[in-house]
């Protein structure tokens, strides 16, 4: 059993990007989307090169990272409706991501995305904040109710 709470959460996040991916991966199959979002992601570090080890590295950092930091925020203001604030603050990262990425990526290392691109990691980020409040929701506040 993890003790370490920051752990235990990171790892939830970690956990949480792995639905998100099913679908990405399902949507670029049936030709909705380009790129999944491990692919995506990796093109942070290689720029032009999608690859999926390096992206599942990065996704999984940036899914513990944003786990941690939305769990800390909910302990001080609350964790009711944990499902819908989660949701809201994955479609808020996926939008901060998607304006970074399309300003120093898009465009000059790859070619424009198709707009079915966007919509398949919008609903990707939609299942990872589930996700992610359904796990947090389990694992963490309902340690913090019963402890």
């Amino acid at each position: 059993m993890i003790q370490d709470k920051v752990l235990k959460i990171g790892l939830l996040g970690v956990l949480s990007t792995i639905p998100g991916e099913i679908a990405s991966r399902i949507f670029v199959y049936f030709g909705i989307g380009k790129y999944a979002i491990y692919e995506l992601a990796s093109l942070i570090v290689t720029f032009n090169r999608p690859v999926f080890t390096i992206g599942l590295i990065v996704d999984f950092l940036v899914g513990s990272f944003f786990a941690i930091f939305i769990c800390f925020i909910f302990k001080k203001i609350g964790s009711c409706h944990l499902v819908i604030k989660t949701t809201l603050c994955s479609l808020l990262a996926w939008l901060v991501c998607e304006v970074l990425f399309s300003a120093l990526i898009e465009g000059q290392y790859i070619p424009i995305r198709p707009i079915n691109d966007y919509y398949s990691h919008i609903i990707s980020a939609i299942i990872f904040g589930i996700t992610l409040g359904l796990l947090i929701k389990k694992f963490i506040f309902k340690e913090l109710k019963s402890g």
